[in-house]
């Protein structure tokens, strides 16, 4: 995915995500596209490299960096398995792939608001502004991606949404706790 594209589907996802989920399920992409490789790892690096400015000491900038693309890409995979455990209803490799593209694509909100993450007491409500977005764009692309039904699946979303904000928790307390070990 080059720069363009990939601009193209943050805007596209942040704005109009009904329309870029049903785009989304009716192409279907090629096999040489890994939506973690091509999507998830640049958008968290590119807002790695933006937080340098942010911190202004270039070596514990760097390291900030990457423990907290670290911590981002666990909490990923953390979800993927937790979700992948409470939304399954055949075991099959198509249902963990499709949860795979949901959470690299909903995850997007969290991880631009992480350089918000600044800003002190704010941070709780970009936090938490950032995390509401995400299990809006998630619960769309859970039920447009998987065709589900809102009787049916009720407390399986439901769980997967507590399992989400958990994590996420988590992973802001996790960045908390580094900016305050690095003093920033």
């Amino acid at each position: 995915m080059g720069v363009k594209e990939l601009f193209s589907a943050i805007f596209s996802l942040l704005f109009q995500y009904r329309k870029f989920w049903k785009n989304l399920k009716e192409g279907a992409t090629g096999d040489e596209f890994n939506v973690l490789r091509d999507y998830a790892v640049p958008v968290i690096a590119l807002v790695q490299i933006a937080k340098f400015p942010l911190i202004g000491l270039p070596r514990q900038a760097m390291i900030f960096a990457i423990a907290n693309f670290l911590i981002d890409i666990a909490a990923l995979y953390l979800m993927m398995g937790g979700a992948a455990y409470l939304l399954v209803r055949e075991r099959s490799e198509s249902i963990k792939d499709v949860i795979l593209t949901v959470f690299c694509y909903s995850m997007t909100p969290v991880w631009l608001f992480e350089l918000l993450y600044f800003t002190g007491g704010w941070s709780w409500l970009f936090a938490f502004l950032a995390l509401s977005y995400t299990l809006v764009i998630a619960k769309n692309g859970l039920a447009v991606m998987l065709d589900f039904h809102s009787g049916a699946t009720g407390n399986a979303l439901r769980n997967t949404a507590l399992f989400v904000v958990m994590v996420n928790t988590s992973v802001f307390l996790l960045i908390r706790a580094v900016m305050r070990l690095f003093n920033f």
